[in-house]
């Protein structure tokens, strides 16, 4: 009878086993951002998972965003933009990846069918590329890498073992330190000039973007807990936002933009309004660099109202909507207008949950 019974509790256990690992199938865009964020279910859409531990185990139809400290994708997207300081790639991406972060690791399981473009400071690739790659890195290692087109490498040291395929032309600086086996590129080494100032400078702009971005998300974690208030002002004064309410904002951000300096100058000019011009001065470049966040925080409170329609933390709400902006940083053409706008409307933002309170009984 004993046997039995183990017999049936093994079965059942099993039973729950395989029934606990069926994915969800979810028809719209999700996300998820929390401490430790994850998502396994299969999206028929695009997703994004931001936090301090951020995976994608699930299948994403669409783009899969990922942003965090440490991000791992070990699903399946049609194309994947993953930022963190540790970068894991282990699943399959069928078009384009665009990856960036410190240390960053294309696992041998890892199948990116199209194109990839890859930032960051050590950089690891052992898995399958379908076409072409570029990297711009500090330490490059290939082992065992299988790769169909070509591959474009800026950077100083690079290590390239005897495993590793290369079906195109292999491109590197003339002054970066290399090890490789003749026999590992089946088309053209190209040496290119050596790492100049506008290679150097894009990879420097690329991690500059990224350490703001890990920057701005510390410094809203703190105002958040110690002024929680300003960014419950945010959600009560833009609770009803259209195309009117976002054209005053921004027109309030750009007139502040412009007409602040001018008065700046002007005290300047008179010895007596000198210190004044300075205390103004300071409080402008500190709403400056403050005006991206709010924005971040409005667009993220925006967008949960819109998709999730639930409440949650606003830690999470502020990391949604800046990392949202981080990405479209990101793209070529549109970067400078996303830079320009987040700046102006946030200084909007402020001048109404702030600026026009003082004095006020609010």
């Amino acid at each position: 009878m004993k046997k039995v019974f183990k017999l049936f509790l093994v079965i059942s256990l099993t039973f729950m086993f395989n029934f606990s690992v069926f994915a969800k199938e979810i028809d719209h865009f999700k996300g998820e951002v929390n401490e430790n964020a994850e998502i396994k279910d299969d999206i028929k859409g695009s997703t994004i998972v931001a936090g301090n531990n951020a995976s994608m185990k699930g299948k994403a139809d669409g783009v899969s965003f990922i942003i965090g400290n440490v991000t791992s994708f070990t699903g399946e997207s049609e194309y994947l933009a993953s930022a963190g300081n540790s970068v894991l790639v282990k699943g399959i991406i069928n078009k384009d990846a665009f990856i960036a972060g410190n240390i960053i690791d294309i696992d041998k399981k890892a199948d990116l069918k199209r194109d990839v473009i890859v930032a960051g400071a050590d950089v690891t690739i052992s898995g399958k590329i379908g076409r072409n790659i570029s990297i711009y890195a500090s330490n490059i290692k290939f082992d065992g890498a299988l790769i169909t087109g070509n591959v474009k490498l800026y950077a100083t040291s690079i290590e390239i073992d005897k495993d590793t395929s290369i079906g195109g032309n292999l491109s590197y600086p003339k002054d970066a330190n290399i090890d490789m086996n003749d026999d590992t590129v089946l088309g053209k080494v190209i040496k290119t000039d050596s790492i100049s100032n506008e290679d150097e400078g894009f990879m420097n702009v690329l991690m500059g973007k990224f350490w703001s971005f890990m920057s701005l998300i510390l410094v809203f974690a703190i105002l958040s807990l110690v002024a929680s208030k300003l960014f419950i002002r945010v959600q009560k004064e833009y609770d009803k936002f259209d195309l009117n309410r976002g054209l005053e904002t921004f027109t309030k951000g750009l007139m502040f933009l412009i007409f602040v300096p001018i008065i700046i100058f002007v005290l300047f000019m008179m010895s007596i309004g000198i210190p004044l011009s300075l205390i103004l001065l300071a409080l402008y470049f500190i709403i400056m660099y403050l005006s991206t966040m709010f924005t971040g925080y409005l667009l993220g409170y925006k967008l949960w109202q819109r998709f999730f329609n639930k409440d949650i933390n606003m830690l999470v709400i502020g990391i949604f909507g800046l990392a949202i902006l981080f990405i479209c940083s990101l793209i070529p053409g549109i970067s400078f207008i996303v830079s320009a706008l987040s700046t102006v409307v946030g200084i909007g933002i402020i001048y109404d949950v702030i600026l026009k309170k003082i004095g006020s009984n609010d």
